[in-house]
């Protein structure tokens, strides 16, 4: 017997891992491989009798409540209180009056076509109130419809599914409890009182990181199923309701320690529904489904179909503006119902079966034939003709527009910013959980999640992408994510962050599918830098004739008709909307000090470079000044230290220094170089300790970028006063004209 249960168990898992692996292959809804092949795999007629669910006894039920409260608990983690007061209109309808249209209009139909009593055919009208993430995802992926439509469905399915299942369980409770009113308030102020309580314990050890991170996962999963033993044994059927509130509870506590959680129990909830579907589909009495009963069956099911779906969706848009006839026809017609609304059914149906009363338990089965006749219809009828009824309503869309932005950094939230205001979709990517946090809190749609091993088809945020911009500092990562990006999307458009562009004699095929260079003169590093210190950043957004842009390095975006790119194309005319930084405001990073900048009346290389040692003196007094001016000497008269445009670069080492340090003067007499007797009118010294040569390296290089600047170079050389100079290199230290509109600060 124990090999027969732990057979029954394994094969179920094997399988519904198997099918759910084999429905990502095909980019359907895993509801529809896992609802056929778990009939095909369970006992009966013309079935293959791989797996008996009733081998397990009272341990199918087990399995299913403990799958139902994991599942539950993880509804209520991730229902979203903020994105809820975010949503338009309709879909606050859809989720208030429209959820009492489809709960009561349900019940009516069980009621007058199947002719059940009252109180079955309300609960069985509670449980198809649910559709659910896990069966819209993959049908929006699949179909493209625009963007006002994948939102609706996307929001709806999120956020209804506890919904649903807080009234569901009302309904049940209300059944089990014979009318006794006094059990039903019991069991549901526990369960609520329980749930909150339980749920800020939690919250509060969670948020006090008395857990190790490396146990947190393990440690919210046995809270969940402890949680809902307790309420069960505190009072009988509370479970449920205790981890739906306790999810939620623990869910509003906005921590990274949260989203590290959630993503964990998404990655569980994926497993509990294979296995469970496996499971329930194989419990099937399929044999049921004949006669006068399956023609009633079928025509409940149509009627939930094409006139309660539709009764809904047009009552609950009423007076809207944001829907066409076209939109609401579209969907009137989907509706897919999943995992919640089947393990919800099979869990009342043996429940109600098992009840000694016997009131309800004849018309159990019922409950468990309605539902899953009802997620069949959806889900294969309506999700394998949705493409079809949306090209024939024309509500398709036939690129994907949406922007994905790797990297939630202020300048992603900034471009972000730039790209809704012209009425586009962006989600913001970021494996910094904190910045992904700050993004949400701004109003944007951001997940913390590796851009590299994401998958867009499990990511409902990721649906409608066609854009995708890698704007991370890390030049590698950037080129890894535009190449792993152009293997997920259908001819996406790339682009990522380069601080040069390759030479095209240098660009490989492989280069060339890592996407387009972009803002190859903007610092990254340094503006997310200064970001996090809190310094000023200035960017403009504003409408103009491409033409007049004077810099069109500094676009960060542009639109220009429908096309909206990350840079300024060549040539561009006409009007133009933009996004440009404003370059003064972004430093040069170096160290450097306002005292350690200089205008020199010296007459020659060896007096300025004594002078600028001097100087330095003052912050480094064992500073052993002679062999520096004689070992910098000695390099300039063999070899010349100009690097072009008048601008000499004399280096060295020191061993009292910590870190590279650069000290600037301008000339004001005729200065010559020894070598060539070319002018030198500006002179960048550089001093770093011994034992630090890459860092002596960056700071030469990171010269070299600031002096390949020509306004850069224009204002150093028209300075005519050490606050000018200083102006330069600490733009901070005058006063900022405020920008347009965009961030700055922090």
């Amino acid at each position: 017997m124990t090999h027969q249960l732990i057979a029954t168990f394994g094969l179920a898992l094997f399988f519904g891992i198997a099918f759910v692996t084999i429905a990502k292959r095909m980019k359907i809804s895993p509801i529809v491989i896992l609802l056929i092949g778990g009939i095909a795999v369970g006992p009966g007629a013309y079935r293959l009798n791989i797996i008996d669910p009733t081998l397990l006894g009272e341990g199918l039920e087990a399995i299913i409540q403990i799958s139902v409260a994991l599942i539950l608990f993880e509804g209520g983690l991730t229902l979203d209180l903020k994105g809820y007061r975010q949503v338009s209109s309709e879909i606050r309808a859809v989720l208030t009056r429209g959820v009492v249209i489809t709960w009561l209009c349900s019940a009516v139909v069980v009621k007058y076509v199947m002719g059940y009593p009252w109180a079955v055919s309300i609960l069985a009208g509670s449980l198809i109130i649910v559709t659910g993430p896990t069966v819209i995802g993959p049908l929006l992926k699949r179909v493209g419809v625009h963007q006002k439509l994948n939102n609706f469905l996307h929001w709806e399915g999120v956020l209804i599914d506890p919904i649903g299942v807080f009234i569901a369980l009302l309904c049940y409770e209300w059944i089990i409890g014979h009318d006794a009113i006094l059990l039903f308030l019991s069991r549901f102020t526990s369960g609520i009182a329980i749930g909150v309580v339980c749920g800020f314990i939690i919250a509060r050890i969670i948020r006090k990181n008395w857990i190790p991170e490396e146990s947190l996962n393990i440690f919210v999963l046995a809270a969940a199923l402890g949680i809902y033993t307790l309420s069960d044994m505190l009072v009988f059927e509370s479970g449920l309701l205790s981890v739906v509130i306790a999810g939620f509870v623990i869910g509003t506590a906005d921590t990274p320690q949260i989203d590290r959680i959630k993503v964990y129990k998404a990655q569980l909830i994926e497993l509990l529904i294979g296995l469970l579907f496996v499971l329930l589909a194989a419990n099937l009495a399929i044999d049921t489904y004949r006669g006068e009963y399956l023609l009633k069956i079928l025509i409940a099911v149509i009627l939930v179909m094409i006139v309660v779906r539709p009764l809904n969706i047009f009552i609950s848009t009423l007076g809207s503006k944001n829907f066409a006839l076209r939109d609401k026809l579209f969907l009137s017609w989907v509706a897919p119902r999943g995992i919640v609304a089947a393990s919800m059914a099979s869990l009342f149906a043996l429940n109600l079966k098992a009840s000694s009363s016997g009131n309800y338990a004849q018309q159990a089965e019922f409950l468990e034939t309605f539902t899953y006749a009802v997620i069949s219809g959806t889900v294969i009828l309506q999700g394998f003709s949705a493409g079809w009824v949306a090209r024939l309503l024309k509500v398709h869309e036939p690129e994907p527009t949406g922007w994905l932005i790797v990297g939630a950094h202020k300048l992603g939230r900034i471009v972000a910013n730039f790209i809704q205001d012209q009425g586009r979709a962006v989600t913001l990517l970021d494996t910094n959980i904190r910045m992904a946090a700050v993004a949400r809190r701004n109003g944007f749609v951001a997940i913390s999640d590796n851009a590299i091993t994401v998958n867009p088809d499990n990511t409902p945020e990721l649906f409608g992408i066609g854009n995708v911009l890698a704007i991370t500092e890390n030049e590698e990562l950037n080129e890894l994510i535009c190449q792993r990006w152009s293997k997920k999307l259908k001819n996406p458009n790339l682009y990522q962050w380069r601080q040069l562009s390759l030479p095209e004699e240098e660009q490989t095929s492989e280069t060339v599918l890592s996407g387009t260079p972009i803002w190859t003169s903007l610092p990254l590093g340094r503006v997310i830098k200064m970001s996090v210190e809190n310094k000023d950043i200035s960017f403009m957004q504003g409408q103009s004739n491409a033409e007049s842009i004077n810099h069109p390095e500094r676009v960060l975006m542009s639109r220009m008709d429908s096309r909206i790119l990350p840079f300024l194309p060549e040539n561009a005319k006409g009007p133009c909307m933009f996004l440009i930084y404003q370059p003064f405001t972004v430093s040069v990073d170096l160290h450097i000090k306002p005292e350690w900048i200089t205008i020199s009346s010296a007459r020659s290389m060896s007096d300025i470079i004594e002078e600028l040692l001097n100087i330095l003196r003052n912050d480094y007094p064992d500073l052993e000044t002679a062999s520096i001016h004689k070992h910098m000497m000695d390099i300039e008269n063999e070899y010349s230290s100009l690097i072009g445009f008048n601008i000499a670069l004399p280096h060295g080492y020191s061993e009292k220094l910590d870190e590279s340090i650069v000290m600037v003067a301008k000339t004001t007499r005729r200065v010559l170089s020894k070598i060539n007797n070319d002018e030198v009118h500006l002179v960048f010294m550089v001093l770093s300790p011994r034992d630090k040569p890459n860092e002596h390296i960056n700071t030469l290089s990171e010269i070299s970028k600031f002096i390949m600047n020509e306004e850069n170079r224009e204002k150093l050389f028209t300075a005519s006063s050490h606050a000018d100079m200083v102006e330069v290199f600490f733009p901070e230290m005058r006063d900022n004209k405020p920008s347009q509109k965009g961030e700055t600060g922090s």
